[in-house]
């Protein structure tokens, strides 16, 4: 019987280390270092609009929306309410770390010139896609706080990438702090 249970060691060891939350992060350019992160931390009380589930942070500054051509952070809430809701400053615990992929459809089709079967100049892809870390959080004082999320800009998904620490610390701003290692 212990035979067997120095068997199932390096296997239950190995299942355990899969759930740390940690993802590589872009560092000057295209190096990657991992990303793993603690808390966050809220230094002024942000408000969420009626009917809205998102605070948008980007450029250093706390807004509603966010422009798709530069990085951004959202702070997200469990429950959309009919009337406007406070976030206020505080502490949360980062429980994990993942990379997932936005998809959107791009507005409109682009193409210069055409006649017959030549084109100048075409553009037939039409989607983007936005490269983004979804941070869960937990607070106890504010459970309905459950996620930041920072994405690098919307691009073709060739171009599209992650954003980098710099540029999540820039997005957030002095509103709020990401500690990371």
């Amino acid at each position: 019987m212990k035979g067997c249970l120095y068997l199932l060691l390096p296997v239950l060891l190995s299942a355990l280390s899969a759930c740390q939350s940690g993802l590589l992060v872009a560092v000057d350019g295209n190096d990657f270092q991992e990303l793993s992160a603690k808390t966050l931390v809220l230094h002024q009380d942000i408000r969420i609009p009626p009917r809205q589930a998102h605070a948008v942070f980007q450029g250093g500054t706390f807004s509603y929306g966010s422009g798709e051509y530069a990085p951004h952070c959202e702070l997200e809430v469990r429950t959309v309410r009919e009337t406007a809701q406070t976030v206020h400053a505080g502490v949360f615990e980062i429980t994990s770390v993942r990379g997932i992929t936005h998809y959107v459809q791009r507005p409109r089709r682009i193409q210069l010139a055409a006649t017959g079967d030549f084109q100048l100049l075409a553009d037939d892809s039409a989607e983007w896609i936005m490269l983004a870390y979804h941070f869960s959080l937990y607070s106890q004082q504010q459970p309905d706080v459950i996620r930041l999320i920072c994405g690098g800009a919307y691009d073709f998904p060739y171009f599209a990438r992650y954003p980098s620490e710099q540029e999540i610390r820039q997005s957030l701003g002095d509103s709020a702090t990401l500690s990371l290692p």
